[in-house]
């Protein structure tokens, strides 16, 4: 019979079994997609019996790499708390990553001729649907566990107040987390006698130390706001003795949060408010992603490219591009490229204005050009220039980054990544003269819940929604 407190106990235990099923899954699967490839006939034809030495050589690189990368990755971060799409994402990201690897060594070793592209395509594709298969079988039993009463994480909340009532809240609509709050310590108030009016109230501080010592309490969370700091050092004085986990929620709630997170600096902990989401292994992931991207594009666009800048010669007299200045990231100012589309003198008379249906200024062929998006593909240079990403908020001229910084909330945190040609807000018709409130809106949620994942459905949404606007003037 397991006991209830078991899995709670074993949980390193459970990660490391985690980690050995994944290891195993891709030796499993690779060999297994030999034998239903054209290169097993191949090879029994010749002889060969089981997959050739090269083929159980990738197979064991591939389990190495694995090994490295996931948890990079944070596959095996703890589930608690997070959500299926989440770690599928992890784990996908990790997979193409392995899989970049594995064809970046090939090409490097002019290997890649010796394997069968069948096998390979069988190989990742199996793999990764065994992945999220055994994740979704594995949190089907862990939630079982857990509405079985194994794997229960008890809690006592230390507050009553808007803030506590906002975490109660989430936690009770996320039964599947395992966090059940056994009681409460504070006033009554109305939020929270909606919310557990069966749960155990605590009004004294000799009563929570009784409570937490005489009962399985796991974890107290306080939850009291900044200027609660006196009740929060007697709470902190009184479950000194305790051996439950302590855990201040801190009251951030009311704050406009970009990809906030806890960490420590020079020894110190930090709350961080506002700050990229592509930053460290992600940075990279981004970097890899852009440079590569670009350099295929640039090569299928070329042709197509040197059509454009024979219509702009044939069309306006002047040079072929166009050199505008623009704020992109760390609002450092760069050259941003573009296919000329209006004449010389087009802002002699207007300035610096963003272009509307009333705008008259654009050639004839350079209207064509701004409606289909073809005059940024210039742009691609300005990526591998490290300039620019593939991805990202659409970089403004300094004018109007001077005029918008303090009228419209939140402006500046646009520039906490790289500007890029295409974003999230443009995939959803805000380009051009829109909203720019709710333009930068889909800017944030963008950095903030940047993932590979993401950048791959803005591209896709890009061939379809991107190139032909009604906004593109």
């Amino acid at each position: 019979m397991i006991k209830k407190g078991f899995l709670k106990g074993h949980a390193s235990v459970l990660n490391f079994f985690l980690r050995c099923m994944d290891l195993s899954v891709v030796l499993f699967s690779g060999v297994m997609s030999y034998y239903f490839s054209p290169a097993y006939t191949t090879y029994t034809a010749m002889g060969v019996q089981g997959p050739p030495e090269h083929y159980l050589k990738a197979v064991l690189l591939a389990v190495i790499l694995t090994a490295m990368v996931f948890p990079v990755c944070t596959v095996y971060r703890v589930w608690r708390g997070t959500s299926v799409l989440s770690e599928i994402k992890n784990i996908t990201i990790g997979w193409l990553l392995v899989g970049l690897l594995l064809t970046g060594i090939a090409f490097a070793t002019k290997s890649g001729i010796n394997f069968s592209r069948v096998w390979m395509g069988l190989w990742f594709v199996s793999a990764w649907l065994t992945f999220i298969g055994l994740r979704f079988f594995m949190r089907t039993i862990l939630r079982w566990l857990r509405a079985s009463g194994f794997n229960q994480r008890h809690i006592v909340m230390v507050g009553t107040g808007d803030q506590a009532a906002v975490v109660a809240k989430r936690l009770q609509h996320s039964t599947w987390f395992g966090l059940e709050i056994s009681a409460f310590f504070g006033p009554e108030t109305a939020p929270f006698l909606a919310l557990y009016p069966a749960k155990k109230r605590l009004d004294k501080l000799d009563d929570l130390r009784a409570y937490v010592d005489t009962n399985e309490v796991d974890q107290v969370w306080i939850c009291l706001p900044h200027s609660e700091e006196k009740t929060i050092r007697e709470v902190i004085a009184v479950l000194d003795g305790s051996v439950a986990e302590i855990r201040y929620v801190p009251d951030i709630f009311q704050y406009q949060l970009m990809h906030h997170s806890l960490s420590e600096l020079a020894g110190v902990p930090v709350v961080n408010i506002s700050y990229s989401a592509i930053d460290g292994v992600s940075r990279v992931v981004k970097l890899t992603e852009d440079y590569v991207l670009s350099l295929v594009l640039l090569l299928l666009a070329s042709p197509l490219m040197a059509v454009i800048a024979i219509g702009v010669k044939l069309t306006s007299p002047g040079p072929v591009l166009y050199r505008q200045e623009r704020v992109g990231w760390n609002g450092q100012a760069f050259t941003m490229f573009k296919f000329r589309s209006m004449p010389l003198d087009a802002e002699n008379k207007t300035g610096a204005v963003w272009a509307s249906k009333l705008d008259k200024r654009a050639t004839p062929f350079g209207s064509f050009l701004r409606k289909t998006s073809l005059d940024e593909l210039p742009q691609l240079f300005n990526v591998l220039k490290g300039e620019m990403s593939l991805i990202g908020p659409r970089p403004e001229r300094p004018v109007f980054v001077e005029k918008y910084k303090d009228e419209v909330p939140h402006y500046m945190k646009k520039h906490l990544v790289k500007a890029g040609l295409t974003g999230w807000a443009q995939v959803h018709g805000w380009r051009g003269n829109t909203c720019l409130h709710t333009r930068i809106e889909h800017d944030l949620y963008y950095i903030e819940n940047w993932s590979l994942w993401l950048d791959i459905k803005i591209i896709i949404m890009t061939v379809f929604r991107g190139f032909v606007n009604k906004n593109a003037y």
